[in-house]
């Protein structure tokens, strides 16, 4: 197997097995605000989608996101949050960050079940937008949440078409105040 299909395995057993070694403070049963919780999660893109065309995740090149942040609770239907996402890409001769993205926002939570998330985005490798996101906590143990998430970013600038992206993420949310 060459160098970067051994790259992309580890990144994956990592994704699975992250979550199971994160440590937190049990939350508070009361609903006493604000809170602060912090976040680690791990976004794989599905698709890109531009006037030109699709492009796939796996096709030539694989990129990975690892988003880290803090979720400013302000009572039980709204946060703030700030994003920092590392993105990374690996073909068969290399890997390299292909950008920092700075991605604070507004959530909208528990409706229906689902938090509603919109992003504004600041890259540095030249691109901005927003992101939407959708997610929803699938897994609520006593000191910590697990998410699955659908980041469906929007893209402009650094002279490139307008592009849309379709990607999957994995998060988990733990308690901090």
């Amino acid at each position: 197997m060459n160098r970067a299909g051994n790259q992309i395995i580890l990144i994956l057993l990592l994704s699975f097995l992250t979550p199971k070694i994160v440590f937190s403070q049990v939350e508070n049963k009361e609903t006493n605000y604000p809170k602060i919780k912090n976040y680690f999660s791990i976004m794989h893109p599905i698709a890109t989608i531009t006037k030109d065309g699709k492009h796939f995740n796996f096709d030539g090149i694989y990129t990975v996101g690892f988003p880290v942040g803090i979720n400013f609770l302000q009572r039980d239907k709204i946060a703030y949050s700030i994003e920092f996402a590392p993105m990374i890409s690996f073909n068969d001769r290399a890997s390299r960050v292909t950008g920092l993205l700075f991605h604070p926002g507004v959530i909208y939570r528990n409706i229906g079940g689902f938090n509603f998330l919109t992003r504004l985005a600041f890259n540095t490798n030249g691109r901005y937008g927003f992101t939407a996101v959708i997610n929803r906590p699938i897994i609520k143990k006593e000191k910590v949440t697990y998410f699955l998430a659908t980041p469906i970013p929007f893209r402009f600038g650094n002279d490139l078409p307008f592009s849309s992206n379709f990607w999957f993420s994995s998060r988990n949310s733990i308690l901090i105040i």
